[in-house]
């Protein structure tokens, strides 16, 4: 191979002029193709973008002064109403700490001589609130006498329900908390008066609500039960009302108001009384179910006896025997 050869020469310029010219075709086919994506992407960006977004790109100035261009009236797929003001700066709340503890899952229960109190935990807010309620209005609870009726507490659990047949739990449906004002009109549904004359009861009842605990390292919220008097559950329905107004007593400290519950019989007669207004009931079911030594889902499944309801129905708790408080009664009645 002769390389002065002239045909040889001309032969290689053509060879590389022809690799040049393909490797700028396949360039070009690349940029293409490239634009074609961008373009095709940006056009779909357009169809389907919200027109806030359109309306800050058209109100922001061109980089380039360009001549006045007539708009065409013609509506656009993205066409809409723009803003309507301008938006100012919000300042938000400055967020204050909570304690997130729900309601008591459990139901009351008054402490065993041997059983280790719980520490209550309030904030400062709540201190300095509960010093200040003291201080403007000191809370006066009338001690009722005993009732005279001097009945045994049974040595066992009763035969309450047919061995087969074991009451099932209220379904649980939502339900408005209601806070207890002071200075109720008549009538308010609010409950101040119980009396089961078949058992000797007649005692005052005060809402009472839950306080948050801390034991073995945690927070949890057990409910408040009444000295001297019945507790009623604030966050319960009102007397009148449909859902469950839920109400428990001591049986064997601070009163005994609810010594004899447990001797209740169902079809006995009840009243109850709020601001004057009298509403009567008839005992339903009584039953009693197992608290102490039980697994949390079973204490949450007895639980269920409190929790809200779509009708409308009295339920009165307490704990059982009277040596002991291991187990509850339970006692649900509805209105005559």
């Amino acid at each position: 191979m002769n390389l002065k050869d002239p045909q040889f020469i001309l032969e290689q310029i053509a060879l590389v002029i022809a690799s040049m010219v393909w490797t700028l075709i396949i360039l070009v086919g690349i940029a293409l193709f490239w634009a074609y994506q961008d373009i095709q992407t940006r056009w779909e960006y357009v169809l389907t973008a919200p027109p806030e977004a359109l309306a800050q790109v058209a109100e922001a100035p061109p980089a380039i002064p360009l001549p006045a261009i007539k708009v065409s009236p013609t509506p656009t797929p993205w066409a809409g109403p723009g803003p309507t003001a301008t938006p100012t700066a919000t300042k938000f709340p400055t967020p204050t700490a909570t304690r997130v503890v729900p309601l008591p899952e459990m139901l009351p229960e008054t402490l065993n001589p041997d059983d280790p109190v719980p520490v209550v935990i309030h904030t400062d807010e709540e201190l300095a609130a509960i010093a200040t309620e003291q201080a403007a209005d000191p809370v006066t609870i009338d001690i009722l006498p005993t009732p005279t009726s001097e009945a045994a507490a049974p040595t066992s659990v009763p035969t309450l329900l047919p061995p087969t047949a074991t009451p099932a739990p209220p379904p649980v449906v939502e339900q408005p908390v209601v806070d207890a004002p002071a200075n109720l009109p008549t009538g308010s549904g609010i409950p101040d008066h119980l009396s089961i004359p078949s058992v000797g009861i007649n005692a005052n009842i005060i809402p009472v609500g839950w306080n948050v605990v801390q034991k073995d390292g945690r927070e949890y919220s057990i409910w408040q039960v009444a000295d001297y008097a019945v507790g009623w559950h604030k966050t319960t329905a009102l007397l009148g009302h449909p859902g469950n107004t839920v109400m428990a007593g001591h049986h064997n400290v601070n009163g005994e108001v609810f010594r004899d519950l447990v001797n209740v019989e169902v079809g006995d007669k009840i009243t109850v009384s709020s601001n004057g207004q009298t509403f009567n009931y008839v005992v339903e079911m009584k039953t009693i179910v197992k608290e102490k030594g039980e697994p949390p889902e079973v204490r949450r499944k007895n639980a269920q006896w409190i929790a809200p309801t779509d009708d409308e129905r009295l339920t009165f708790v307490t704990c059982w025997p009277y040596t002991n408080n291991t187990h509850r009664v339970i006692v649900v009645a509805k209105p005559t």
